[in-house]
C-alpha cells in the first residue's frame, strides 16, 4: 500500500539566505532543514503551557495573595505568586506593592 505524502508549497523568499546558511553548515537538503526545523519547533511548543490569567478586582487579588502567602514560609517572588494564583503579573505586582505599603507584606532585601 502506498503511503500518502503531504506536500506544502512554502514561499521561503524572506528566509532564503538563512536556509542556505543552514544547509551549507549542516550539509543537508533544504527540505531536510525545513523538516528538522519543524520537528525542533514542535518539540519546543509541546512543553509550553498556555496561561490565561484571571481578571479580578485589585482588592480580591490582594485577599487571594495574602491567603496564599499564609501557606508559604519561604520567600515567594511575584512571578511565582502570579503563576500559582493564575493572576496577571502586573495585577499581582500592583497588589503586592499596595500590601507592602500597608505593611501587610515584607519585601525581600537584596
Amino acid at each position: 500500500m502506498l503511503e500518502t505524502r503531504k506536500v506544502y508549497p512554502v514561499d521561503i523568499t524572506p528566509i532564503e539566505e538563512e536556509l542556505n546558511q543552514i544547509t551549507e553548515k549542516l550539509q543537508i537538503s533544504k527540505a531536510e532543514a525545513i523538516r528538522q526545523a519543524i520537528r525542533y519547533y514542535a518539540e519546543w511548543v509541546r512543553d509550553l503551557k498556555i496561561i490565561t490569567p484571571r481578571i479580578i478586582p485589585l482588592e480580591e487579588a490582594k485577599k487571594e495573595i495574602l491567603k496564599y502567602l499564609e501557606t508559604r514560609e519561604d520567600v515567594v517572588y511575584t512571578d511565582e505568586i502570579a503563576e500559582a494564583l493564575n493572576l496577571d503579573f502586573d495585577l499581582t505586582h500592583k497588589a503586592l506593592m499596595e500590601l507592602w505599603k500597608d505593611g501587610e507584606v515584607v519585601r525581600k532585601k537584596d
